[in-house]
Order: structure tokens, then sequence, then C-alpha cells
């Protein structure tokens, strides 16, 4: 006899974004049981911590962030989340490749309050970051360096805020 799925306790917008970065920051701090403990790469551990913070800072505005799989949500709403999320309004930081295209990135936003706490100084990680992602091994040494020394910031910084975030005692959630 076929049985009935378990259907889903809905959680509330907010705490479910939250629960895989805590969850991720409970291993990296060696808070979880040895035999579940998962070590995060540098690369995870980064974007887990940039994710917690665009998090926060969209929740603090009263948005949902985003997550794959949640329901599509109304075109207001979704203008509104990449709006807070990457900015308004012309791109302040702008690079031209030797190919001639040009990448922009926006100064205001969730994103760009993360990576200035993250890498320090956003327009040096912006020039660094797309550089070196989009030349690799043709980018200049000097943007290479800055590279690893941006990125080594935001690592210790990441690991910081994780352990910090999973050794805090959560509050509950404000929001329906």
């Amino acid at each position: 006899m076929p049985t009935a799925p378990i259907p889903r306790r809905p959680q509330r917008p907010g705490r479910a974004a939250l629960g895989p970065l805590i969850f991720a920051s409970l291993l990296l701090a060696g808070c979880a049981a040895p035999a579940q403990r998962i070590e995060l790469s540098p690369e995870q551990t980064v974007k887990a911590a940039q994710r917690l913070l665009t998090d926060r800072c969209l929740i603090r505005q009263g948005l949902t962030p985003p997550r794959p799989g949640s329901p599509t949500p109304r075109p207001d709403d979704a203008r509104r989340v990449a709006d807070a999320l990457f900015g308004t309004g012309p791109a302040e930081l702008s690079l031209t490749l030797p190919s001639g295209h040009v990448i922009r990135q926006h100064t205001d936003g969730c994103l760009a309050a993360a990576q200035r706490q993250l890498y320090g100084d956003q327009q040096r990680w912006f020039r660094a970051s797309t550089t070196v992602g989009n030349l690799h091994s043709a980018a200049p040494a000097a943007q290479h360096a800055d590279y690893r020394r941006l990125h080594a910031l935001a690592l210790d910084r990441s690991r910081t805020l994780l352990t910090h975030t999973a050794s805090t005692p959560q509050r509950k959630s404000t929001h329906p």
C-alpha cells in the first residue's frame, strides 16, 4: 500500500533563509558532532558569509531573500529585492577589459555592503577580482597579489563572522 507523502511544515520568511548558513557556521565553528563535521572550502566560507550579510541586509529592509525552489515573487517584489541586493541607478564601478567588454558594479545595495565588510575596499576588490577572474594567467602580477591579499582578508573576516554567528543565541524573528 503506497504511503502519502508527509507535508512539510511551512517556515517563516527569514528563518528559512538563515538555516543553511547557521548550519554551515556551526560546522565551521566545530559545534557539530565530529561524524557530521564538514569542512567548508575557503570559497564556500566566503560565499556563506556574504550570503549571511546580504540576507541580514534584505531582512532589515523587510524583504525576503531569494532562494532556489521558493515560490516566484510578484514582479514588483522581485524588482524591490533585486534593487536592494544589487543597487540602483548608474553603476559606480567600471572596468574595461582588453577585449573591450565593460564590467560594471554598484556601490550601493546589500551585495556592495557585504563586499565592503568582507574585503575592506570594494573598489580594489572589484578591480582585482574582475581582472583575475576574466584574464586568469594574463592578469598583471600586482592584480593577482591584490586578489590574494583581499581574499585572505575576506576569508579571515568570514570565519570570524560565521563563528560569532554560530556562538550567538538567535533571536526570534519578528517577521510573519
